[in-house]
């Protein structure tokens, strides 16, 4: 192994990428609604309204490729990073079923991406064909837009947060289960933002093998968690308090 220091290193900073990945998919994806709720403005002065739907879910669809384009540039970012995070820091190498295995996930988040914009584009579509077959004025239609989605951008990053970030952990318990790697640290901020449980209780704190998939369990339950699982030696346990697992739940 390389030292603790470095590992932990590397390790904030492909979480940090993540982090940075999810932030600007919720950028971009604020502008996607932003955009549809101006092509949905500008169309509905012109077209019927069923045209005026189909204009929009099209606006949509064009600005989501563009989304998803840059989330596979970052997932394969991701992947090398998290390649060379293994083999520097353990000499352990993915094998071609891992990155099979890996592709697949990694789709599941862009299918997850999709979803969430489906959801935009069908709320569209229902004040579009809706509300203006019944002479809904322009006032109207802005503030029924106006409250489109909420949620749709934050959800969208938490997709990319909160996935990457499971298939991180998920990416590193297996390969460190298979090499035999028996003691674990969990590693991360212990910051105002932090959140109390379990994060604030464990952070800091080792764990051996016998409590991994507890430990693992419960942390791909959190979403948009900061924190993550390493291996660590059982020398470099010495510099940590035990983790107890009822102080986390």
């Amino acid at each position: 192994m390389t030292p603790l220091n470095q590992r932990l290193k590397e390790t904030r900073a492909i979480i940090k990428g993540i982090e940075d990945s999810a932030t600007q998919i919720g950028a971009a994806s604020i502008k996607i609604k932003d955009k549809a709720i101006d092509k949905a403005i500008s169309v509905n002065r012109v077209k019927k309204s069923y045209v005026a739907a189909s204009l929009v879910e099209k606006e949509v669809d064009s600005a989501l490729q563009s989304v998803i384009k840059d989330t596979k540039k970052d997932f394969k970012d991701f992947l090398r990073a998290s390649e060379s995070y293994l083999i520097d820091g353990y000499a352990i190498k993915l094998t071609k079923a891992d990155l099979e295995n890996i592709a697949r996930k990694g789709s599941v988040i862009i299918d997850d991406l999709v979803r969430n914009t489906e959801i935009l584009n069908s709320d569209l579509q229902e004040i579009l064909t809706q509300n203006l077959g019944k002479g809904v004025s322009e006032k109207k239609l802005v503030k029924s837009l106006q409250k489109l989605y909420p949620a749709y951008a934050r959800n969208a990053s938490t997709v990319i947060n909160t996935g990457l970030g499971r298939l991180f952990t998920d990416m590193n318990v297996t390969k460190f289960q298979e090499t035999g790697q028996k003691y674990y640290l969990y590693a991360g901020p212990d910051d105002k933002i932090t959140r109390e449980t379990p994060c604030k209780h464990w952070v800091r704190h080792w764990f051996p093998v016998s409590q991994l998939a507890e430990v693992t369990a419960i942390k791909n339950g959190l979403y948009n968690c900061r924190h993550s699982i390493i291996a660590i030696s059982e020398e470099e346990t010495k510099d940590y308090s035990k983790l107890e697992l009822s102080a986390g739940q």
